[in-house]
Formats: C-alpha cells, sequence, structure tokens
C-alpha cells in the first residue's frame, strides 16, 4: 500500500501510456536506404513475428501524509449477513431484557437492545445453522450507552463440529458511545455444552449494561495459519532485549513509534530504527507524545495523528507510517473518522486470535503476550484445523526482568523458541494490511 489507496495515480496512468506509445512509435519507423531489413527473405525463411511491446509497470507510489477515501467503507459488507437485528424473534432470553430497538441504529431500521438484570448480567441464545463452523469465524457492530470503562462481551459459540464451544472476546474502553465494527476473535476453548445444538450465546456482566448489536456476519476462514509480532512505544528494551532473540529465530516485527520519544532516555533511538529496519522490521504510528487519543479535543487528536505519520514519512519510514496503534486503546468513532484521512490500518487492545479476513481495518484486535502460556495456547489454537481462526497478533511492550505487568526475557525468549518450534510463518504488519486490499 504505501500509504496510498489509489491503485494508480493519473500521472503515472499517463507515464505509462506515454512509454507505451513511444515504443510503439519508435518500433514503426522504415528503414533507412543503408539499413538491412533483417526480415527479407529468398522466400525460403520464415518472417518471425514481431516482438510484442510490453508496457512498463507503473513505479510504485510514494507514501503520503493523506490518504484517499475511509478504509472502513470498502470492507464493512464482508461474509454473509446471519442477523440483521431487525427482529429478535428466535433470540431466546437468558438474563437481563431484549428488545429490538430504533434508538441507535447501526444498518437497517432496528437493532437488538440488551440491558441487564438485578444482578448486572444480560444474555441471549441465538440458534447458529447453515455455517461450517470449523471455517467460519464472525463480525459484528457494537454501541455501548454507558461510556468511560473498559468492556469485555463474550460470544461463545457451541460448535459439534469442531468438538468444542469457541469462545470469542471483545475488549474495548468506551470513550464516547458510538458504532464500533468488531472482528470477533478466538481466546479459548471448551467443552462442548452439547452434542447436536449450534448456537452463539452472547453475554455481559456488569452493573451498567447498557448495549446495542446489530449487523452480525458470518466471515469464511479459509488461509493458512501466520502469526504477527507487535511492539508498542518503542522502547530501548525493544532493541536491546526482544531485537536479539527475534533475530535468533527469524522473526521480524512491527513497532509502534512514539514519535515524539524518539533519542529520549529509555526510548529508541533514531539509529537503533535504522538498524531494526535494515534487519527487516517495520515501524508504524504510536501517535506523537502517547496521550489518551480517544479523551483529547478533536483538534488535538488530529495534531497527535497527523504529527506522528509526519515524523515517520520524513525519517524514512515510509513503508508502515499509514498504521496506528491507539495508546491505551482509547478512541472514539470520531477518533476513526480522524484517523481515516492518514491511516488505512489502526489496532487497539482486543483479545485473541482471529481471521484475517477483517471487516473493519481501523479497529483491529490483537492479544497482549506477557503471558508465555497464554501465548502458546493461541498458537496450538491457531495451528488447529478444526477450529475457525487464520491469524494471531501477539504485542508487547516491555521486556524487563520481575515486573508485575510485562513479559520478562526468558518468557519472551521461551514463546520465540515455540513459535520456531511449532514453525509457524511470521510475517510484518503491514503484510495483513496489504491483503485486505488485494
Amino acid at each position: 500500500m504505501n500509504g496510498s489507496r489509489k491503485p494508480l495515480t493519473k500521472r503515472a496512468f499517463l507515464a505509462a501510456v506515454g512509454a507505451s506509445c513511444l515504443a510503439g512509435c519508435l518500433g514503426s519507423a522504415e528503414p533507412s536506404g543503408n539499413e538491412t531489413d533483417e526480415n527479407t527473405t529468398d522466400g525460403n525463411t520464415t518472417i518471425p513475428d514481431p516482438e510484442p511491446d510490453v508496457e512498463p509497470e507503473p513505479e510504485p507510489e510514494e507514501p503520503t501524509l493523506f490518504l484517499d477515501g475511509d478504509p472502513r467503507e470498502e470492507f464493512w459488507d464482508r461474509g454473509e449477513s446471519w442477523q440483521d437485528c431487525e427482529s429478535v424473534d428466535g433470540w431466546e432470553l437468558l438474563a437481563g431484557s431484549l428488545e429490538a430497538s430504533t434508538k441507535h441504529v447501526y444498518r437497517g431500521s432496528r437493532s437488538a437492545h440488551l440491558t441487564g438484570a438485578g444482578d448486572g448480567r444480560s444474555a441471549v441464545r441465538i440458534p447458529l445453522d447453515g455455517f461450517d463452523l470449523t471455517e467460519t469465524s464472525f463480525s459484528l457492530a457494537m454501541y455501548i450507552d454507558t461510556p468511560g470503562r473498559h468492556y469485555s462481551p463474550s460470544f461463545d459459540v457451541n460448535a459439534p463440529e469442531c468438538g468444542r464451544t469457541l469462545h470469542f472476546r471483545t475488549r474495548h474502553k468506551i470513550d464516547e458511545p458510538g458504532w464500533i465494527r468488531y472482528d470477533l476473535g478466538i481466546s479459548h476453548t471448551s467443552r462442548l455444552e452439547s452434542t447436536e445444538e449450534a448456537y452463539m450465546t452472547v453475554s455481559w456482566a456488569g452493573s451498567d449494561v447498557d448495549w446495542y448489536l446489530d449487523d452480525v456476519r458470518a466471515v469464511p476462514v479459509t488461509g493458512e495459519p501466520r502469526l504477527f509480532v507487535q511492539f508498542d512505544d518503542s522502547l530501548r528494551t525493544t532493541y536491546d532485549t526482544a531485537f536479539p532473540i527475534m533475530r535468533q529465530y527469524d522473526v521480524p516485527a512491527t513497532v509502534y513509534t512514539i514519535t515524539g520519544r524518539i533519542g529520549n532516555g529509555g526510548s529508541l533511538t533514531l539509529d537503533q530504527m535504522e538498524e531494526m529496519q535494515e534487519a527487516g522490521w517495520e515501524f508504524a504510528s504510536h501517535t506523537h507524545t502517547h496521550r489518551r487519543t480517544g479523551e483529547l479535543p478533536l483538534d488535538e487528536q488530529r495534531a497527535e495523528l497527523e504529527t506522528s505519520k509526519r515524523w515517520l514519512l520524513d525519517h524514512g519510514f515510509g513503508e508502515a507510517a499509514s498504521m496506528l496503534a491507539y495508546p491505551f486503546g482509547s478512541f472514539t468513532t470520531d477518533t476513526m473518522d480522524i484517523a481515516a484521512d492518514y491511516y488505512d490500518f489502526a489496532t487497539h487492545g482486543q483479545r485473541g486470535a482471529m481471521n484475517r479476513t477483517i471487516s473493519s481495518p481501523l479497529s483491529v484486535n490483537r492479544h497482549p503476550g506477557d503471558d508465555p502460556e497464554r501465548s502458546m495456547a493461541l498458537i496450538d489454537i491457531l495451528l488447529d484445523e478444526r477450529l475457525p481462526t487464520d491469524t494471531l497478533v501477539l504485542y508487547y511492550h516491555d521486556v524487563i526482568e520481575n515486573h508485575e505487568t510485562y513479559i520478562d526475557p526468558e518468557g519472551f525468549a521461551e514463546t520465540m523458541a515455540y513459535i520456531d518450534a511449532r514453525d509457524v510463518p511470521c510475517l510484518l504488519t503491514s503484510e495483513l494490511r496489504d491483503q485486505q486490499f488485494d
């Protein structure tokens, strides 16, 4: 992609056409009287066909600061509509309340509105027929009416074809209400609830449950498994500790860069970034000053997103400059609208292995890798041919000894060794992004 969604600019098109016409004119020139016509024969020689004109490949476009269009619009309709939520007939209410509502609608005229019971729990069960659940994942739109906290709704699929119940999760901090589309990722599996029936149980426990679902889609999963490794915050330990371990196993990574901190104590230097890029790594945006983007005034949000990308372009990191990770997972629908002017791929901190067919490229999920056992379990899920997932994104912050939150060097090395032992193909995040636009 190189930072632009336009397949071919007018200038590049005219250059290609001009080169083709020039080649044709040169090839049709009459020979002078002093030249020998190589195609002249004595009647016994076959005249060869002229070489066909070959149009030159257009040169790739240079990365640009501003992009055209909104990348979300191209992908919202991926997959097959499973629940349009115009009616909730056939949905079994397990806890709380359920209604078809016109108050907040993502598509059509109604959505499914769920609220909590006295214990703060809401849950419904939806029959699930007509899909091969070994090759089907899901996406949906969700609107939560009570901002200010992290929320973790559950989408549990009883899948007899897989021999398990599949547990899908989302996790998002809602800074302002608004519709956001999610591609569900498998966080873990468990024993089947029923060996006969397929259904999805949708639930959420919390005292402030008030949410809307719409446009639930079944999306085919047909790709070979692959893994992506990311680092947030452009910390010095990424170079000092993680980089040597990953070079040992030939695993590349994408670093989401706080551009205003480069060269400061504890952060990467420009020389280190250039060395890592030469070794096959790439650098994307984590904004300029690493503030909670969704909580900022809109003009400050724009300044954060624009300044960071401009820095990456100016310093030779254009390949991944149009990718973004929201600091602290903080963003709103307004944030995404601003991001669409500069970025075609943005991620936050959801959970689980996922499907590479992405329905909302400005709210892409990934999984924290700080628990090695959890990461290795997700790798096993990724490689299990019976389960509907083909993509796993593990992201890290610090790789440091004796920290209660972040992974230590031993655990990180153990995870990389497991990736190598399981022979999981590892790619750069820009390759996942570019695949969406092929």
